[in-house]
């Protein structure tokens, strides 16, 4: 009865939330946050072509160890834990928020002790006896204005709150995960890279020195084949110490001991451009900004709550204890008495406590409109960015890759003409780094596609798994 007391206070609204403020007497207020609350327009600034619509993004890339690391870091992220605790203490709070709208029952056992005094023309007695009582106690508020189910339902709606935290930390987690993945994995396919460098920088140096038995080359070649050698070993050591240090982090995310034992992946290819919806369709999906909307309602629910304070208080409460020492027979009417008290009060001064609690409750309102307006922008913004960003790292990448070819053609004609003679050393390792550089580029601008297309699965609220 009671929960079906509470389920008619519907769930309403941002701009219904609003509304609350007006009725309590605040329509600047109301009128401000209107004006001032962000408007989502129905499409997005950036041209996009959207390929294939999907239940979630952590399949479409292919990638079996991603969703196999992803799972480990949900089952064991100490963050999400936390957040998991945080979820069942918002709602046993919710649970207990029911108390106040039953009547609560107490049960008295007593036993007193009755003297009286004989006297005798020798003697003064004292005769004891005891008599044993058994009381019961019922104490009811009744809610005819709705305070008390505006406060329980407050914290059924904090619990929702919290639950939508729970989501947008997982959400984080798993984002994070594998963005993390991926860092990882290009700091090995780096390394890998720098160890490849490091062989052509030895067979270049071999090449020197066997020129330089020839008289061929100079002592200057030598020195320089040398140094660019001895350069890209302290690369190759800068790489494995990154290489050891984003495993590490990654480890820690899926709450693993951080040892750099982990094995990292490869850099699957781009999966193709998913749905995306509109702005007004995918950014109130967010669990952080459905969060924030929970919040509101029940800050909404509190500010009532707190000014229906004003008004009486109508309280019933009965008594009834046994007449009897015989518990046989303490049920039967005739052995029972008992108290029936209701009571309509009205407090007249509590020291300025109900105005300044209300007060309170209005600015902790208008805190989270404010709050909102803003997580509504900056989740806008991730969009947008990620979004927009589609489209020119995938052109940065076909730059990249065509300067990647032309620096590798570059080379090989240099290696060749270096030994013909027909190049200098300097012409020689120049187009050796631009190599290297455009390929360690190229690697680099694989993986952000990939970050970023995770950061848009996020910033859209694209749910990490096609079954949640």
């Amino acid at each position: 009865m009671i929960l079906n007391y509470l389920d008619k206070i519907k769930r309403k609204n941002i701009y219904s939330i609003i509304l609350i403020i007006l009725i309590s007497g605040c329509s600047s207020t109301k009128d401000r946050f209107e004006r001032d609350l962000p408007s989502l327009p129905s499409d997005w600034s950036t041209s996009y072509e959207s390929l294939k619509n999907i239940s979630g993004w952590a399949e479409t890339f292919n990638d079996k160890e991603l969703v196999d690391i992803i799972n480990e870091a949900i089952e064991n992220n100490r963050n999400l834990r936390a957040a998991s605790n945080r979820l069942e203490i918002a709602r046993a709070s919710s649970r207990a928020s029911i108390a106040p709208l039953l009547p609560s029952v107490s049960v008295g056992l007593s036993k007193n002790q009755i003297s009286r005094t004989i006297e005798s023309k020798d003697d003064i007695k004292r005769l004891y006896s005891y008599k044993d009582s058994l009381g019961v106690q019922l104490n009811w508020e009744a809610d005819i204005w709705g305070r008390l189910s505006r406060q329980s339902r407050s914290s059924f709606i904090e619990a929702e709150a919290a639950e939508a935290d729970y989501e947008f930390v997982k959400l984080s987690i798993a984002g994070l995960t594998a963005q993390s993945w991926y860092l990882f994995s290009e700091a090995k396919l780096q390394n890998d890279l720098a160890k490849r460098n490091l062989e052509t920088r030895l067979s270049t140096l071999k090449r020197v020195e066997n020129r330089y038995k020839k008289g061929i080359a100079q002592s200057r070649d030598l020195r320089l084949a040398r140094s660019e050698l001895e350069s890209t070993r302290a690369d190759l050591i800068n790489r494995q110490q990154l290489l050891f240090e984003t495993a590490r982090t990654l480890e820690v995310i899926i709450g693993r001991y951080p040892n750099a034992s982990i094995l990292p992946g490869g850099l699957p290819n781009l999966p193709p451009n998913p749905e995306i919806g509109t702005p007004s369709e995918r950014l109130p999906l967010r669990p952080d900004i459905r969060a924030l909307e929970a919040q509101l309602e029940s800050a909404g629910l509190q500010l009532t709550s707190a000014r229906l304070a004003f008004l009486p208080q109508l309280s019933l409460s009965a008594q009834w204890s046994t007449l009897d020492d015989n518990w046989s027979d303490a049920l039967e009417p005739k052995k029972l008495a008992g108290t029936i008290i209701a009571s309509l009060t009205q407090s007249i001064f509590q020291g300025g406590r109900r105005i300044s609690n209300s007060q309170i409750k209005k600015a902790q309102l208008e805190r989270i409109l404010e709050n909102y307006s803003q997580a509504l922008l900056e989740a806008a913004q991730e969009a947008e960015n990620a979004i927009a960003a589609e489209e020119t790292l995938t052109k940065r990448e076909e730059a990249i890759n065509k300067a990647f070819n032309e620096s590798k053609a570059a080379e090989e004609l240099t290696l060749e003409q270096y030994n013909r003679g027909l190049s200098t050393i300097f012409e020689l390792l120049d187009s050796q780094s631009r190599r290297l550089n455009a390929e360690s580029l190229l690697i680099n601008a694989k993986r952000l596609r990939l970050t970023n297309r995770i950061k848009m699965y996020m910033a859209i609220a694209t749910p990490v798994f096609g079954n949640e």
